[in-house]
């Protein structure tokens, strides 16, 4: 795990912070003070590059602590100019007197005075302002201008002239530009000021935080402070993105300030060759994918030389999206594969097989729900037969609808399943089914009856022990030569890896047929199942199924079967990130994974306040008692938006629900775009239309991290105006009196304003209530007594979310679509108790009394008893996900320390200049191994027939005749093996110069290495999903898969040099293909099982 930096100079404040919540303070004043006490106004752009450099060797690579509040200061200063006033050389102006400028600068420059002079200008001098202005000065001053104009004017005609040749970054102006621009830009059309926020966030990242920032607070800008800084003290930094868009956006938007600053920025990018990444990984700060940077890491480990390594030191990561990153996809492994692939072969009969045990099972389930229904559920034989439906299908529609009607049926279900097991009568409840389904829905395990189902079809495929006893008694039968005893090992080891194969595969089938759902778990686009990302909804591609579950789904919806690559090296996020020494990050939504941030990471969450006022209003939610009155209250909602042109943005979490309200908005007449993982592919556009007016968005978990809903300019006030003409058309049809609902002071105040200026002569009166301000418009030459009318004023963006989540964090991402960086929104979410958070929790109504009847009749619940009742099933839904984390993290964290071990081990190797002594030091343990098998503790039982063993083992391996050594002192047995060794490696030697012969030994133990370490990984995976397939979760299981895993590992290590000795000693051996390169991948099915 990394060590996490600390910095005690911002201890205190550190605490300040997160003990206010992000409320500001006296000491947060104090460390702002020191940074804001340092005007750098004054300074020329070379000035505050000399400065920052000054600052870099001052630092020396140590803390950064004393020159922070400079060095901060001075990025705020590059920032407010390269990304605020440079805008004046590349933007339309709207201030006519700024636009002149430009005119006069290419009227000057097309005269033949200024020519005269620029030409009198040496080379060198044209890229020096001093130089610069002193020669083209008196063309201004003989053009008329006034001084600040010939100021303006010359930093146009020199920063053209120059950026003819050079990049913007490496342009120099001195400071009486910026001061004299700031002087005359009245319209502040080229200010960027960075928020105390923005510095804040920062500063607390730099301490090695994780920072909660509202969405739209602008985190890019907050994380340059930390990334200068360490780049300042010589440190590599990598900010590590969501997507290579995001990754090429943010490194695009602050190269100019870093690169003002004299330090080098790029970005990885997927596209890039290796060359191109190599150097892209030397500049200072590199921006990159996350996948981009650990794949990079997997492809270094498998170099065979260090010239080909492309990345350098994983020293510092600042992380977007941090809660993303760290903590849903913690534990998704990073897989690179290679090899050509082959197709798995899945017989037609394997897929019938499972086809028709699926089919039984299901007849087994209607059989219970039959049962069921002649039986009083809250009795003992009713539970048992629930139990036995939860067992066999937690999705069962009798299930679910006996324990909606019961609120404490589930807990009284999984009370007799826990009963069950632990009396171990668990087949009492699974005697009659073919596989049961673990609780959370994520495993299963064949039941006897299922297996005996299975090898009715396939024959024994499930039983192994005859292989075994075959394997125990030639590894004890000496009555073989060695090598007709390996010949008959092998066969007998393949035999008994097709076999755990199959089992493997039958197991995988299953779970690809019962367990995984089509526009859930996957979709089926373009022929190929893509897999979808449960937190965004987004397809992703580039994700796959791995060891044959992949191919059961392939299978399974009848698309072409696509090749599986060989494993060559895998670790997942979590593991990869603790390579870092230092990590810190930020996004939007932390603060309810703060215990898990810090028990897994040592990583403290601290929320920082947003630079503006929200002013979104967030409704509670509403829910119904069907999903057919939940989706008809919705779709009013989005009527009346339409009436007035307000955009909608409606969350789903599933491709089924998203295309169902697609299709009830359709057959309603209203249009609307669709975003979801099935046409992710056009979510630029679909992102771009959402903030237009009367626009309707339907997306899965609003597929876009890191994308903004822009409103349309004038949307405000358009919407008020469509209120205001509305509310004269209700009132000129007879309508009494119209009360509009304000959720804030300052909605009502826009809305009054826009009544005041519309002069149709309404009668106002204006009401506070507990939630808002209403405000009641009447005629005044009409009678009040007709109908009155309620409606809600809202304007912005209305987010509507379709389903609550079981996690907090993607609600409030939902939310944090609307009212970003201080704008008018509103979110609410419209749930019923046929939705997958409620309907197992039971009826709430009995709970939650806040009943209230919407303007169609529908009655839903509301309020804060309802409030608390979602919060505790998210609560629980959430420590669930937490435990599987902890559970897969269990099982990671043992490989993780294998695959480590081997990457340093490996590392070690290639930066060896010398392998002669660490060739003598594997001879010697290969001596010492030979010495120990056939004469343990230098003890001797026939002496003949141990030596003829170790004889022929020598031979057969080295052929080399050990005859030398018959009848040496045993004491004596190694040195003379070891010199056996050395004797027959001097023979590869001698065809080789000393150079030569380093090369090759290096090579082939790698190689070997590698070929060894794919056969490691392949078991480790097949001892994880033998035990985590089977269904019991123990910390037994744990602890066996544990020792097991590090006996093969040091069995892996052993055959290492068993089978890189000979090779080197028989080089060169017969010609094989060459190396195909490497594939990466991310797959999901060994921590999805374990999940």
């Amino acid at each position: 795990m990394a060590k996490f930096q600390v910095v005690d100079w911002l201890e205190g404040f550190s605490r300040s912070v997160s003990g206010t919540d992000g409320s500001s303070n006296r000491l947060e004043r104090i460390r702002l003070n020191q940074i804001r006490r340092h005007d750098f106004t004054c300074f020329s752009d070379a000035q505050l590059r000399e400065t920052m450099t000054f600052l870099a060797r001052k630092t020396g690579g140590d803390s950064g602590e004393d020159a922070l509040p400079e060095v901060f200061a001075i990025v705020n200063e590059a920032i407010s100019r390269r990304e605020g006033a440079w805008r004046f050389f590349d933007s339309t102006i709207k201030d006519q007197k700024l636009q002149a400028i430009h005119e006069l600068a290419f009227s000057v420059s097309q005269s033949i005075d200024y020519h005269n002079a620029v030409s009198e200008l040496a080379p060198m001098d044209r890229y020096c302002w001093e130089s610069f202005n002193n020669t083209v000065a008196p063309v201004l001053v003989r053009q008329g201008l006034e001084s600040w104009e010939q100021i303006l004017v010359g930093a146009v005609l020199y920063v053209n002239q120059r950026s003819q040749v050079q990049y913007g970054a490496e342009i120099h102006l001195p400071a009486c530009f910026y001061r004299t621009l700031r002087i005359h830009d009245k319209e502040s059309e080229f200010v960027f000021e960075v928020t105390d926020e923005q510095i804040l966030a920062g500063l607390l990242m730099y301490q090695g935080n994780i920072v909660e920032m509202n969405a739209g607070e602008g985190k890019t800008i907050a994380a340059a402070f930390p990334v200068v800084l360490h780049a300042v003290q010589g440190r590599t930094v990598h900010v590590i993105t969501a997507n290579d868009y995001l990754a090429g956006r943010d490194a695009e938007f602050l190269a100019p300030v870093f690169e003002s600053l004299g330090l080098s920025v790029s970005a990885v990018m997927e596209v890039m060759e290796e060359s191109e990444r190599r150097i892209a990984y030397g500049k200072s700060i590199v921006y990159g994918a996350l996948r981009e940077f650990g794949f990079d890491f997997m492809r270094d480990n498998l170099k065979l030389s260090s010239v080909e390594v492309v990345q350098r030191k994983l020293d510092v990561a600042v992380i977007d999206e941090a809660d993303h990153a760290l903590i849903d996809e913690a534990n998704i492994p990073l897989i690179i594969a290679g090899g050509a692939g082959e197709i798995p072969k899945i017989p037609a009969k394997l897929r019938t097989t499972i086809e028709h045990l699926v089919e039984q099972q299901r007849s087994a389930v209607s059989a219970l729900e039959k049962e069921m229904g002649s039986l009083e559920p809250r009795s003992h034989a009713g539970l048992i037969i629930l139990a036995k439906l939860h067992l066999a299908d937690p999705d069962s529609t009798v299930l679910r609808q006996e324990l909606s009607s019961d609120p404490k049926g589930l807990k009284r279900v999984l009370r007799i399943i826990s009963e069950y097991r632990v009396d171990e009568e668990y087949e009492y409840l699974t005697s009659n089914l073919y596989y049961w389904i673990d609780n959370d829905g994520r495993s299963l395990c064949l039941t006897e009856k299922g297996q005996d189902f299975v090898e009715s079809c396939l024959g024994p495929v499930f039983e192994d022990s005859a292989v075994l006893d075959r394997l125990s008694t030639f590894y004890s039968n000496n009555g073989l030569s060695l090598a007709s005893r390996r010949k008959e090992i092998n066969e007998l080891d393949r035999q008994l890896a097709r076999k755990q194969n199959r089992m493997h595969q039958i197991l995988r089938m299953i779970w690809g047929y019962a367990l995984l759902k089509k526009d859930v778990d996957y979709l089926v686009r373009d022929d190929q199942v893509v897999l979808i990302d449960k937190y965004t909804g987004r397809g992703r591609p580039d994700t796959r199924y791995h060891f044959g579950l992949q191919a059961a789904l392939e299978i399974k919806e009848g698309v072409p079967v696509q090749p599986e690559h060989e494993v060559l090296g895998q670790i997942s996020v979590r593991g990869f990130i603790s390579q870092y020494s230092t990590v810190c990050g930020m996004t939007g939504t932390a603060m309810s994974s703060k215990r898990e941030f810090q028990s897994t990471y040592g990583l403290d969450v601290i929320s920082v306040a947003p630079n503006k006022h929200v002013k979104r209003t967030d409704f509670e939610p509403r829910m119904y008692f069907s999903q057919r009155n939940k989706l008809e209250a919705m779709l009013d909602e989005v009527r009346f938006c339409q009436l007035i042109g307000r955009p909608v943005l409606i969350g789903t979490h599933s491709i089924d629900e998203c295309d169902a309200i697609s299709q009830l908005l359709t057959s309603d007449g209203i249009d609307h775009n669709l975003l979801n993982a099935a046409n992710d592919l056009e979510e630029d556009q679909i992102i771009h239309e959402a903030g237009l007016l009367g626009s309707v968005t339907v997306a899965t978990d609003m597929a876009g991290r890191g994308t903004d809903i822009i409103l349309e300019v004038g949307l405000d006030c358009q919407i008020t105006s469509n209120y205001i003409r509305l509310v004269g058309h209700l009132l000129d049809d007879g309508v009494g009196v119209v009360t509009l609902k304000c959720p804030t002071n300052e909605a009502a105040e826009i809305l009054l304003s826009a009544v005041s200026a519309s002069d149709l002569g309404y009668g106002v009166v204006t009401t506070n209530k507990k939630h808002g301000i209403e405000v009641v418009l009447q005629a005044r030459d009409v009678s009040t007594h007709g109908r009155v009318i309620n409606m809600d004023f809202g304007l912005g963006l209305f987010v509507i979310g379709a389903e609550a989540s079981d996690n907090a964090r993607v609600d409030r991402q939902l939310m944090g679509r609307s009212g970003r960086q201080g704008a008018f929104g509103t979110s609410q979410f419209f749930l019923s108790a046929e939705d997958c958070l409620l309907k197992d929790a039971g009826p709430a109504s009995s709970a939650l009394a806040d009943t209230g009847i919407d303007s169609a009749g529908r009655t839903f619940l509301e309020g804060a008893p309802l409030n608390r009742h979602l919060e505790k099933l998210r609560e629980n839904a959430e420590k669930d996900a937490e435990s599987r984390r902890a559970r897969i993290e269990e099982y990671t964290r043992v490989f993780e320390a294998q695959s480590f071990a081997y990457y340093r081990s490996r590392m070690d190797i290639l930066g060896m200049e010398d392998f002669e002594p660490f060739l003598d030091d594997l001879m010697a343990a290969k001596a010492a191994q030979l010495s120990q098998m056939y004469f343990p503790g230098l003890l001797v039982d026939d002496y003949a027939r141990q030596f003829a063993d170790l004889s022929e083992e020598i031979y057969l391996d080295y052929n080399v005749s050990a005859s030398s050594l018959r009848g040496v002192d045993l004491n004596l047995i190694e040195d003379g093996i070891t010199e056996l060794l050395n004797e027959r490696l001097d023979k590869t030697r001698e065809r080789f110069t000393s150079k030569e012969f380093n090369e090759l030994s290096t090579l082939l133990y790698l190689q070997t290495s590698d070929e060894l370490w794919k056969e490691h990984i392949s078991y480790v995976q097949s001892l994880i999903l033998s035990t985590q397939l089977c269904g019991a979760h123990g910390r037994g299981d744990m602890a066996a898969f544990t020792l097991t895993s590090f006996e093969s590992y040091e069995l892996f290590q052993t055959r290492i040099v068993d089978s890189f000795l000979p090779r080197l000693a028989g080089f060169p051996s017969p010609p094989t293909n060459g190396p195909r390169p490497p594939r990466v991948e991310l797959f999901h099915d060994v921590m999805q099982i374990l999940a």
